[in-house]
């Protein structure tokens, strides 16, 4: 009878034990999803697209359209800067996230110095 006992104790804190680490395993599954689909894209302006709000940017003769909004921050060494001070050719970093359908929207494009 105490070995019964035993054995159901024995496989309940099992399952137990089990069930926690599967729970704790999506937990981290879901922390890191949002992380992942951030996105960072270094090159040259290429085109400005004003009415579209978007910016053609090429990286080793691969071109990217960057989607910006009233919420993306323009910045140059740190600073806050206005979107005017981007023109073709400039060296940018566009930092933001991919989309469910691919499309790169910045939350931040940072000038480089020359």
């Amino acid at each position: 009878m105490n070995k019964v006992i035993v054995v159901l104790l024995a496989a309940l804190f099992a399952a137990a034990g089990l069930t926690r680490q599967k729970a704790t395993a999506q937990e981290k599954q879901e922390k890191t999803a949002p992380a992942a689909k951030r996105a960072r894209w270094h090159g040259r302006i290429v085109r400005i697209n004003k009415d579209l709000s978007t910016l053609d940017v090429r990286r080793q003769g691969i071109e990217k359209k960057i989607y910006y909004d009233s919420s993306t921050k323009w910045t140059q060494g740190g600073n806050d800067v206005k979107m005017s001070r981007f023109k073709e050719e400039e060296d940018v970093i566009c930092l933001g996230t991919y989309d469910e359908m691919g499309k790169f929207h910045a939350t931040q494009i940072e000038l480089q110095l020359p």
